[in-house]
């Protein structure tokens, strides 16, 4: 909405009270509500949060030794900008709206750690190549018939109760049992702006996949935030949680956060990846794209896998990539080419779970893309046949076409505080800071006693 739009709402007092936030470095919208009067009167000026939003880990212990939030300079005040083209009216709650913010410091100048900033500065740079970035992503979920009560009455859990028993995946009939809620999910994410083009049951007890509609990539980042915070509120208002956890159960497959990308014309008119003429209508400029996608997944792991759950996902056989290999309409691949018309044609990222923020997650892929645009890099072999399979991959493999993808937290982590591509094209600033508050999420696990200890040791050892 623009500025009369907004004003002609809280004038009417069609809306009272705005939710403000910013997503946090897991990709979680935290801010805080204020009255529709204060946030017209205060919009030159924007609202004071706290620093702290970037200063703990997503349990909310502080984390030491930061630079840009830490005990010795007191957890001071960012300054939260409201991003008027995200003002929406939440349909769930009465006579509220949602606005998304970027970050200032009290002086004037951008918090460039912050995720949406990020992203923010990518599509300029691509924008500047004279690109338009265009994107989706596709969630997978698990609903469970439990409150935040009766989730730590269980401890969280192997027997939580699931939305609906059995995998059922694509069966109509199943998932029309469930349309109490997933049907409410779908249809008030509509009339809030966040489009979806459809919604299935998945292989897994309580389990869908939302699929939302491609739009310029920051917008589809702000999009995802909405959709897995306004999810998390509707679950909670009927008594049921929603969890994006990559790997809820061990016995049971992850939740993938697919993500869509393509290039288009500053006009939005054209998808430059096509091409009539090219082999599987892969545009050069698709072909160098790709291939810097392909070639910096390593290192950008962290990005698309940032907790020490989302490594739980890769495994061999669960529709789960561990290697950097790419093919046509082929979803046993770290990338999926779907070329099936100029307009559609786009990669698909397997790679991310959807536990990820996706402000981080297309930041990698634009970052990791341009680089191959600019680089002109080749693109590798592409992988006919089982990515899951030693022999197609041995003779890549050792021609160091393709690579085996991190498969924990500190190796990620590292390959990330290493790279130079990562600190010139994110930032050096951003770098260091996720990677300590990576470096912290593995010291936090470590310390931790988990089930799968006590079952293992604790009778016998």
């Amino acid at each position: 909405m623009d500025f009369a739009e907004v004003k002609s709402l809280i004038e009417e007092r069609k809306v009272e009270y705005i939710k403000i936030g910013v997503p946090d470095m897991e990709g979680v919208f935290r801010g805080k509500r204020v009255a529709a009067r204060f946030f017209l009167d205060s919009l030159s000026d924007g609202f004071a949060q706290s620093d702290v939003l970037f200063g703990w880990d997503i349990a909310e212990n502080v984390l030491p030794n930061l630079k840009i939030s830490n005990w010795e300079r007191g957890f001071g005040d960012f300054v939260m900008v409201p991003d008027l083209t995200t003002f929406a009216v939440v349909p769930w709650e009465q006579n509220v709206a949602t606005c998304i913010c970027d970050l200032w410091t009290e002086q004037g100048q951008p918090i460039h750690i912050a995720p949406r900033s990020v992203l923010q500065t990518l599509v300029e740079r691509a924008r500047s190549l004279g690109y338009e970035p265009m994107a989706a992503s596709e969630l997978e979920m698990r609903f469970f018939r439990e409150n935040q009560v009766t989730l730590r009455d269980k401890d969280f859990g192997p027997d939580l109760t699931p939305l609906n028993p059995g995998t059922n995946c694509y069966v109509i009939s199943h998932a029309s049992a469930d349309e109490h809620l997933i049907g409410t999910i779908a249809r008030n994410m509509r009339d809030y702006g966040v489009e979806l083009e459809g919604y299935n049951r998945e292989h897994g007890p309580g389990m869908y996949e939302l699929n939302m509609r491609y739009t310029d990539a920051l917008t589809a980042a702000d999009r995802t935030l909405l959709f897995k915070n306004g999810t998390k509120e509707l679950c909670h208002q009927g008594g049921y949680t929603v969890s994006f956890m990559a790997k809820w159960n061990d016995q049971e497959d992850g939740s993938s956060g697919h993500s869509h990308l393509s290039l288009w014309d500053r006009t939005k008119e054209r998808n430059v990846f096509w091409d009539d003429a090219a082999e599987g209508h892969m545009s050069e400029t698709m072909r160098w794209f790709l291939a810097g996608v392909l070639q910096k997944m390593p290192e950008l792991m962290v990005l698309y896998a940032p907790i020490i759950n989302s490594y739980k996902r890769y495994m061999e056989g669960t529709w789960a990539p561990l290697n950097t290999s790419w093919g046509m309409d082929n979803r046993t691949c770290a990338v999926r080419v779907i070329n099936s018309g100029r307009k559609a044609i786009r990669i698909e990222n397997r790679v991310p779970g959807s536990d990820a923020n996706f402000y981080l997650v297309f930041s990698a892929m634009l970052a990791s893309g341009l680089y191959g645009i600019e680089q002109k890099l080749e693109l590798p072999p592409r992988l006919d046949g089982n990515a899951y399979n030693p022999a197609n991959l041995a003779r890549a493999i050792s021609a160091g076409e393709l690579h085996v993808l991190p498969r924990n937290l500190t190796t990620a982590t590292d390959l990330f505080g290493q790279s130079a591509f990562a600190k010139e094209y994110l930032g050096a600033d951003f770098v260091e800071h996720f990677v300590a508050t990576r470096r912290w999420e593995v010291k936090e696990f470590e310390k931790a006693v988990t089930n799968w200890e006590r079952r293992r040791y604790l009778e016998l050892i």
